[in-house]
């Protein structure tokens, strides 16, 4: 009877590893399919984002070729603040990406820095034929291993796009991709070897910057000044 009640508690034992093994297998695979349904949901979100992004790029153009200026300084202000949501977006997917959908990362990548190319072009354009007084800035990031102050000048950056808002518009580019030819070609016209490194209306300025050099730079250029320049020109 005690070999036959032990025999009987094993099996009882097995039974209920078994069944909680399988629950969390089973609990396992819910969470998982919810997590591909919620990386799909923002893949197709960011897919919308660009066809948005590329609508407003042609209403902009057709804007510049109006030689509508206001409002076509309006709409890429406005775009641009899209762009910036777009990548915002796009870092969180990219925490979110698995192995499976990595590939699918990439390429939502390459679209985005081809967003951000087509508005540096179409803002230098709008510049000089509405006479804009604004000043562009192409950041090229790497690695923290490579660029332990990128952090730090993505910061003074910030700053800057916060006190100047629409006069200073700035592209972030990561220049270790170049999976997209135009990172390449960007790093042989302007020489860039050292990181971070700021182009500055056309004029590259190799290594960190601080807001006290930025400042020196950029309120030069300014035909009307803006507060945050006190001291700086």
């Amino acid at each position: 009877m005690v070999r036959h009640f032990k025999k009987n508690r094993y099996i009882v034992a097995g039974i209920i590893t078994m069944s909680i093994f399988l629950l969390g297998l089973m609990l396992g695979l819910v969470i998982e399919a919810k997590r591909i349904q919620y990386v799909e949901f923002h893949n197709r979100m960011e897919k919308l984002d660009y066809s948005s992004l590329q609508l407003q790029y042609a209403y902009i153009d057709y804007l510049r070729q109006e030689e509508n200026c206001p409002a076509m300084s309006k709409a890429l202000q406005d775009s641009i603040i899209q762009l910036e949501m777009t990548r915002i977006r796009l870092e969180n997917y990219e925490r979110e990406a698995t192995i499976v959908n990595r590939n699918e990362f990439d390429l939502l990548k390459r679209e985005y820095i081809i967003a951000q190319l087509n508005y540096v072009i179409l803002a230098e354009r709008t510049k000089k034929m509405c006479d804009l007084d604004m000043i562009n800035v192409l950041y090229f990031y790497s690695t923290k291993r490579e660029c332990p102050k990128c952090e730090d000048q993505a910061f003074v950056l910030t700053f800057l796009k916060n006190e100047l808002r629409e006069r200073l518009l700035i592209f972030a580019l990561d220049s270790n991709y170049e999976k997209e030819p135009m990172i390449g070609m960007l790093k042989s016209q302007y020489e860039i070897s050292e990181f971070p490194t700021l182009v500055v209306d056309g004029e590259p300025y190799p290594g960190f910057s601080s807001k006290d050099d930025l400042l020196g730079i950029i309120c030069p250029i300014y035909k009307e000044k803006p507060e945050i320049c006190n001291g700086y020109y």
